[in-house]
């Protein structure tokens, strides 16, 4: 749930209070407690996105395992996929625009994980290939790598 303005600006200026030494942290948060307690609204919705994360982990603590045709089928398919960043479906539930949904948020994150893992093995074999054209040619008549790092840092 956003951050409603009206409380951005109430923690801004309790907040203040605090840090300008007019107040202490308990009053500040007296003072929320009350602006909060003046938006029933907002409590509600708290209520609500708070029942609903309790639920979903309720249900997926206590779902019992479907024997559908879907595991049977596609045994490494998951029963539920992300559709949205903070949004989920039962896989067998899904109709052909949530499916598209799970299709585009499968890709987006598997090829950010690609783009990840890519970059970052490109950044070892850089830092690599780096230490070893400057130390591979200093490595001679038994020196060892400590021995060449020795040599490079006195130099430097």
């Amino acid at each position: 749930m956003k951050t409603p303005q009206w409380l951005a600006e109430e923690v801004a200026a309790q907040g203040t209070r605090v840090l300008d030494g007019k107040a202490a942290r308990t009053d500040a948060l007296t003072a929320m407690a009350e602006a909060i307690g003046a938006h029933p609204e907002y409590v509600a919705g708290l209520i609500a996105a708070d029942a609903s994360r309790e639920l979903s982990a309720w249900l997926k603590d206590n779902a019992t395992e479907d024997p559908s045709a879907q595991l049977d089928l596609f045994p490494g398919l998951p029963r539920r996929m992300r559709i949205a960043p903070a949004k989920y479906a039962d896989t067998a539930e899904m109709d052909a625009a949530q499916l598209d949904h799970a299709k585009n948020m499968l890709l987006a994150r598997t090829q950010n994980a690609i783009d990840g893992a890519t970059a970052a093995a490109e950044h070892e074999r850089e830092v690599f290939m780096a230490f070893y054209d400057k130390v591979r040619p200093l490595l001679t008549g038994g020196l060892t790598v400590g021995d060449v790092l020795d040599r490079l840092a006195r130099a430097a």
